[in-house]
């Protein structure tokens, strides 16, 4: 459990995550910057997937302790949807969240998203 630098495969920005804490019985959460700009809510200490586009970011998010959400960040547009179910391995073939886990579709994005500025 400590801090991290991840890169998208353009390596436009940098996504850095910061120990905060550890739940019990959990991953560790970090405070989380995007292409130098804070990200509001914490990280779990999980699965990150980048578009190969470099994009979009899919990550297990909580906006409050202790919840465990997916989020989905939009880089070069600075916001994020929070997808309607939990997935804990994300993976982006964009327009298309997969969950990697179990081979299936988690969330299409159809362009009537309402997404949130950060």
């Amino acid at each position: 459990m400590g801090d991290y630098v991840l890169m998208p495969p353009d390596r436009s920005y940098e996504i850095t995550l910061q120990h905060e804490g550890e739940p019990p019985h959990g991953d560790s959460f970090h405070v989380v910057e995007i292409a130098g700009r804070p990200f509001p809510g914490y990280a779990w200490g999980s699965m990150f997937a980048i578009s190969e586009c470099s994009n979009f970011i899919a990550f297990s998010w909580m906006e409050q302790k202790f919840e465990r959400l997916t989020t989905v960040v939009d880089v070069r547009h600075s916001r994020y949807f929070v997808l309607p179910r939990y997935i804990y391995h994300p993976r982006i073939e964009w327009p298309s969240i997969l969950d990697a886990t179990h081979e299936q579709e988690g969330c299409a994005f159809e362009g009537t998203e309402i997404w949130t500025k950060y």
